[in-house]
């Protein structure tokens, strides 16, 4: 990367690294629909370096539409959309390539192959598109990720429909640190032992690192309970008490006022969470191939590594900060360092193993790849989607959480948005208060026949009575977000929305819902 480049991504650069960046810029995204949504999203998109964008829309720009979109100036007037937007969007950052396409979604599902969708990384749908249904075959098929973003009124949803999403940087913010101070290895307890507290002089007591107080106390604590160590909260807060005895003046040590704080990191135990335990059942289930996806080569490769030293991962060699003079942290840090490059080059092993055995040459996966997964092994993500905006239990959920009150059901918001859309595609308008009877009805056709509650039909109404999608406001706001989890799926970082984000901007509020995986 320039130094142009690090200075103009400065910011984001701390957020997703130059890998994440190199991602972002190879990535093209299609917008569907050059809605005032559309565009704050592609905004959002330009300005840290998208590779590529392309609007499809073969509308014209109308005097609505200049009043409603930042992104057009008057001289668009009557031009089309999807090539005024593009215009002015590129102003924003020359490196991004755009590009407008004026056909209509239909003529292209008709006169492109399948294969034209190939093209693109990510699509996003915003607002009504009648023929959804049939791009959403094309794409899940492709294991292309759909966007689909709605903003009608102050209310706002987004679904996302990807058959899987597998995410190796997690950037969790629990910072679990893998200390293995249950499970010492050699180089460790050799540094453990070389401290012996009652012949250091009160400095040197001080800055002793308090993985070696842990250490010790949990030696001691064992010896005295059987080998086992504490379990139960009131063994814990005992083994606390017992660190704080073993300070001199637990007032003026740091080092011991850490220890007997972050006590938990002491009692935490050194084993595959289940999570992982699940992912290689998963990783069993796929069986490996030559097309088998970088992540699942990992995870097999994973389970071979643990069954070979220990059942235990290999070691990410980050530690937390703590009291202690440099020498003997960095002391510290050189053995975790030495046993997780030892780890990370076992692993390799592993890795070149797998790709050999299914004719991919070992030089596909770059070291520094490998490196990136063995740091963030404990806090891996993966989810399986969905190609259904609606499933039975969310039909359930909806009216468990309706009743006869005068209170608004935020999952009534998704549903009459959906309605909305339905009702769009029967008859060519957007509905409004006077078609509450035909909207209801509509929802008992396509959802459920029962009966709705009170809150339900608020919901609706709230809906009709705001029944356009121009509001800047939610506009921005639904741009925003979406953005945010197009940034996510691109760079492959943070762990994304699963899989549905609905917005009441009456009230100030949102939840996400999870639609049945595999449909």
């Amino acid at each position: 990367m320039t130094n142009d480049k690090e200075t103009r991504y400065d910011r984001q650069l701390r957020l997703w690294a130059s890998s994440g960046q190199s991602k972002l810029e190879d990535s093209h995204v299609c917008l569907i629909n050059a809605t005032p949504t559309g565009s704050e999203t592609l905004k959002n998109l330009i300005l840290p370096g998208i590779g590529e964008y392309t609007i499809i829309d073969n509308k014209l720009v109308t005097s609505t539409d200049l009043s409603s979109n930042f992104f057009l100036k008057k001289p668009d007037l009557n031009c089309y959309l999807s090539c005024a937007i593009s215009n002015n969007l590129n102003e924003l950052n020359q490196e991004v390539k755009g590009h407008a396409i004026t056909s209509s979604i239909e003529d292209i599902l008709i006169n492109e192959s399948e294969s034209y969708w190939e093209k693109f990384n990510i699509v996003i749908i915003s607002d009504y598109l009648p023929s959804l249904r049939k791009l959403i075959e094309i794409l899940w098929s492709r294991q292309i990720p759909i966007l689909i973003i709605n903003s009608i009124g102050y209310y706002g949803s987004l679904n996302i429909l990807t058959n899987e999403i597998t995410v190796i940087e997690t950037h969790d913010p629990s910072k679990l640190f893998d200390l293995r101070i249950d499970k010492p290895w050699p180089e460790l307890q050799q540094f453990a032992d070389s401290f012996d507290l009652d012949k250091l002089n009160d400095a040197e007591h001080s800055h002793v690192p308090y993985i070696v107080i842990f250490i010790k106390a949990l030696d001691k604590w064992k010896s005295l309970h059987n080998g086992q160590p504490p379990l139960t909260y009131a063994d814990k807060k005992l083994f606390k008490s017992y660190i704080e005895s073993m300070s001199r003046n637990i007032q003026l040590e740091t080092n011991f006022m850490e220890a007997a704080n972050s006590y938990h990191r002491a009692c935490q135990k050194t084993e595959i969470p289940d999570s992982i335990n699940a992912l290689f059942i998963k990783s069993k289930e796929r069986g490996l191939a030559n097309d088998t996806p970088i992540f699942w080569i990992y995870i097999a490769a994973l389970e071979n590594f643990v069954t070979k030293n220990n059942q235990q991962l290999p070691l990410a060699g980050s530690l937390p900060d703590m009291a202690s003079d440099t020498k003997n942290y960095i002391n510290l840090q050189n053995i975790y360092r030495t046993k997780a490059l030892k780890d990370q080059k076992l692993f390799t092993e592993e890795v070149h193993g797998i790709l050999e055995s299914i004719g991919r040459n070992p030089t596909d996966i770059p070291n520094e790849s490998i490196a990136v997964f063995c740091k963030n092994v404990q806090l891996l993500f993966v989810t399986i989607g969905s190609r259904k905006l609606v499933d039975t239990q969310l039909i359930e959920k909806l009216y468990q959480e309706s009743d006869d009150s005068d209170e608004y059901n935020t999952l009534a918001i998704y549903f009459a948005i959906l309605t909305f859309n339905i009702f769009v595609g029967q008859n060519g308008r957007n509905p409004t208060i006077e078609d509450l009877d035909s909207f209801i009805k509509i929802f008992g056709q396509n959802f459920s026949s029962r009966p709705i509650s009170l809150s339900i039909a608020n919901s609706f109404k709230e809906i009709l009575a705001h029944n356009t999608r121009n509001y800047h406001n939610l506009c921005s706001l639904m741009g925003g977000v979406a953005s945010q989890e197009v940034l996510k799926l691109t760079t492959s970082q943070y762990i994304p929305l699963d899989n549905l984000f609905v917005f009441d901007g009456i009230r100030s509020s949102s939840e996400r819902y999870k639609i049945g995986s595999l449909n």
